[in-house]
């Protein structure tokens, strides 16, 4: 599984590097576009990618096996690469539109260019317009798409449309009539919740359905907080978590719970969001075996509460998503804490690499950049591009710093078995910088995430999760060297120098 985020960095690079072609990943060895046998090849391959939602991306210079092939200044003319240059190739070949966006990265002495190609706009694959054909070494012509073809992409290969393809052809088509066709009455809802809060009458509260749009449960949600009355948010969230065992109700049920809890925190409602947090804990332990998918999505809901919890620096609330122990009771093999179970079932189910890659963090960030609700403290209007990831990305950032204080927390505080994998490992070092920093200079913030342990034992915990850190890195190009000096004096201070 991968996350197609629109993301072409060289972090994305990095993810993408770890895991096999898939239906939204295609390697390519080589790719010579001054030929019309690869021209054709190349078209055939992007349109079927795209025709499949939600798209996906193609590596050139990369072996079937995940090995780098093309060592840097092989591509004599890296401008045949440019995103627009490849749409307008494409563009010749099919009846609709296409959006290409690529960058050539160059890692451990190869160069690579990553490929980013969208799901159509419209939400229908599109037809070749034209014959693709060229001369073979025989002299004789090879068809590589007719007139009226239609691709896409399954597995690591290209196939005919089939019947059994259009479920999933249309599942974002239909979402967006969906959402089109709600857009008025949830508009007209969410300004209703707005004025009712403006009114100064009373507390006229707007209720609570899961099937309202994410921006208007948002603003209703606010309603009910400000009332001072939690009655019927509680009964929300065990109605909410009973649905998550049914896989059709189960993302919107996460969806609304996640709200729910991040609109808590922000309004400081304590109670509220512990009780939001232990609903989702409750969904996960009534989990059952095979429901790795299920696991992995509230996993990944977590690390959207944790971002928040960092940005706001509520670290109690760090340590209460990072320290619960799964199974919850029992005599067999416990994990310290749910997220590394979530992780390892995941990749037990090949859901991503073992210990490989970013895991949750940049699907975390792509569903909260689509849901505004989810970040309560990131209006739109500075929230960070989801397709272009800057070095001062607040939500990334976040997500990995939680990530590091969450595997913290496990070294420091954990009572069972499975210590947390870093997967920040994958990323720039910079990003996490701030989660070792604020433990290691904030007594307030040690306090509360690591309130049963003392300075030496946290000292220790921190040098434990740096060097798996940075061991880990070496296979995402090593960008992590050393402890920030402030980290490193707190270790130092309480291991002795030279720790």
């Amino acid at each position: 599984m991968i996350v197609v985020d629109g993301r072409t960095d060289r972090e994305k690079l990095v993810e993408l590097l770890q895991v096999p072609e898939q239906t939204h990943l295609d390697f390519k060895a080589e790719l010579d576009l001054t030929t019309k046998r690869d021209e054709l090849n190349f078209v055939k391959d992007a349109v079927s990618m795209s025709n499949r939602p939600p798209g996906g991306y193609i590596l050139v210079g990369v072996e079937d096996d995940g090995a780098l092939a093309l060592p840097i200044g092989t591509i004599a003319d890296r401008a045949r690469f440019d995103g627009a240059r490849l749409g307008d190739m494409i563009r010749k070949y099919i009846e609709g539109e296409v959006h290409v966006i690529s960058q050539v990265h160059e890692v451990d002495g190869y160069e690579v260019v990553l490929i980013y190609l969208p799901h159509h706009r419209d939400g229908l694959p599109v037809p070749m317009s034209k014959l693709g054909q060229f001369q073979g070494q025989n002299g004789k012509q090879v068809v590589v798409f007719r007139e009226g073809d239609v691709l896409v992409r399954e597995g690591a290969k290209n196939t005919p449309l089939r019947l059994a393809h259009w479920n999933d052809l249309l599942s974002l088509r239909d979402q967006r009539l969906r959402e089109e066709a709600r857009a008025h009455i949830d508009s007209l809802i969410a300004d209703l919740a707005t004025a009712m809060r403006a009114g100064g009458a009373g507390p006229v509260l707007v209720p609570l359905s899961i099937e309202m749009a994410d921006d208007a449960f948002g603003e209703a949600v606010v309603s009910h907080l400000e009332s001072g009355s939690d009655i019927r948010l509680r009964q929300f969230l065990g109605q909410a978590a009973a649905l998550v065992s049914n896989p059709d109700e189960r993302r919107t049920a996460l969806d609304k719970i996640t709200i729910l809890t991040a609109h808590a925190m922000y309004f400081e409602r304590d109670a509220v969001a512990e009780k939001a947090i232990d609903s989702l804990f409750d969904a996960y332990a009534k989990l059952g075996h095979g429901d790795a998918a299920a696991g992995l999505d509230i996993i990944t809901r977590v690390y959207i509460l944790g971002s928040l919890a960092v940005r706001l620096r509520q670290w109690a609330v760090v340590h209460d998503l990072a320290l619960r122990p799964y199974p919850p009771s029992g005599d067999i093999y416990i994990y310290s804490s749910w997220i590394r179970h979530g992780q390892v079932d995941a990749s037990r189910a090949d859901l991503f690499p073992k210990d490989k890659g970013g895991m949750m963090i940049s699907a975390a960030r792509v569903l909260m950049s689509e849901q505004p609700a989810m970040r309560p403290d990131v209006p739109d209007s500075t929230a960070p591009d989801p397709g272009d990831l800057a070095h001062d990305d607040a939500l990334f950032n976040s997500l990995c710093q939680f990530d590091i204080l969450y595997c913290l927390i496990v070294a420091a505080e954990g009572q069972h078995h499975g210590s947390g994998y870093p997967a920040a490992s994958a990323m720039n070092q910079d990003r996490s910088n701030p989660a070792f920093e604020v433990v290691a200079t904030d007594p307030d913030a040690r306090a509360a995430m690591f309130p049963t342990s003392d300075e030496p034992k946290i000292a220790e915990a921190m040098t434990q999760v740096f060097t798996s850190a940075k061991r880990e890195s070496f296979g995402f190009g090593g960008h992590w060297w050393s402890l920030p000096q402030v980290a490193q004096r707190f270790v130092s201070n309480h291991l002795g120098e030279g720790t």
